[in-house]
């Protein structure tokens, strides 16, 4: 293998494929990177196992080969270059680096010694448009759970159907849905790992100037997202994910509708106050006005008044402060409506406007 590239084309794959490789491998081998250099293109891939990431970029190639090489130097090391040409070539059992008058060798390890790389395949493949893509996945993703005990919840449910997919994520303490136009004949029910979906959305911000992105099943049984340069394949989660139709509140007795700015401020400043009382915040409902406070008796207790358009009975109910700032944080719209049912039922959060997305958050129970 011998090539010629720019240094800012090949750091830029390099970080893009070096982001998947996880901090505790299952194989030493995950911890590297396999470059392969054909017809006038580098390959840079990654893979924790999981999932196995596919960056080209093209480059002067003198020599076709392949060699695999810790990722972690590998990447500081190009970081630390001008932005000059840089010449890869493998030989001898290492990698040959040389920039200007900066040269560096690091041992390699066989091609033949990284696991089997997925291919494309003839499976179906359908496309959506990336920044609709990327607003979806936002407003689920950070529902899903990250506790590897129970494997599907680490997850996002995408049903699709023949006018767009549901996707859907929840942790067992809250529960994100968001339904999204487009994908026509997409018809599966896969549970994709929501690691790789994140993955997807960092790849769909840094390429500006691609407006699909493509989504494929194999007849491996794998899934892979394509955008732009970059092929990102992962496997599905297997089992059956919990019903959450059943949780999902058909009804409320009160209802407020909030500006959504006044509201977080709200819910910023009663967080300050319930750090050390297990981050419980507490509303009231009462007229059209949201009382939002906090109380920890070695801090202090904060109460904040939120004006609002309610309707119902009111009444009393809390929260976990971190749900509802990551909610805050990952939706977009500049009202909200709360919907209750009394103080131990699911809470709905949904965005004015906005009637594909919902945000569910269970109570905490509380003393009066």
């Amino acid at each position: 293998m011998n090539i010629q590239i720019l240094q800012e084309n090949l750091l830029r794959a390099l970080i893009k494929t070096g982001r998947i490789i996880s901090s505790k491998p299952q194989l030493p081998i995950l911890q590297s990177l396999l470059l392969t250099t054909r017809e006038g293109q580098l390959t840079i891939i990654a893979s924790s196992l999981e999932a196995t990431e596919i960056v080209t970029t093209r480059g002067k190639i003198t020599k076709e080969g392949g060699m695999c090489v810790p990722s972690r130097l590998l990447i500081e090391f190009i970081s630390s270059l001008p932005q000059e040409t840089v010449t890869l070539e493998a030989k001898e059992g290492a990698l040959s680096v040389a920039c200007g008058k900066i040269h560096a060798t690091i041992p390699g390890t066989l091609v033949s010694e990284f696991p089997t790389v997925p291919s494309r395949g003839k499976g179906s493949s359908f496309s959506f448009d990336k920044d609709s893509f990327v607003l979806a996945l936002q407003g689920v993703l950070f529902a899903a759970a990250t506790d590897e005990s129970r494997p599907l919840l680490t997850g996002v449910k995408i049903i699709g159907g023949k006018d767009g997919m549901s996707l859907t994520a929840t942790d067992g303490y809250r529960l994100s849905q968001k339904n999204l136009r487009g994908g026509a004949n997409f018809s599966s029910t896969v549970v994709i790992p929501s690691r790789a979906l994140s993955e997807v959305v960092k790849l769909c911000q840094e390429d500006k100037e691609v407006k699909e992105l493509f989504f494929e099943e194999t007849k491996e049984g794998q899934l892979v997202f394509s955008v732009g340069d970059t092929n990102l394949f992962t496997r599905r989660i297997d089992g059956e994910y919990p019903n959450t139709e059943k949780i999902i509140p058909k009804t409320y007795t009160t209802k407020i509708t909030l500006d959504k700015e006044q509201f977080g401020r709200a819910v910023k400043s009663a967080s300050v106050f319930a750090r050390d009382n297990a981050n419980i915040i507490r509303f009231h409902i009462e007229g059209n006005l949201l009382t939002v406070s906090a109380n920890t008796p070695s801090v202090g207790e904060n109460t904040i008044e939120v004006d609002g358009k309610a309707e119902g009975d009111g009444g009393d109910i809390a929260f976990n402060s971190r749900f509802l700032t990551e909610f805050l944080s990952n939706t977009k719209g500049d009202e909200l409506v709360f919907e209750m049912t009394g103080s131990l039922n699911p809470g709905v959060f949904r965005v004015v406007g906005d009637d594909s997305f919902f945000h569910i958050i269970m109570p905490v129970r509380v003393q009066n």
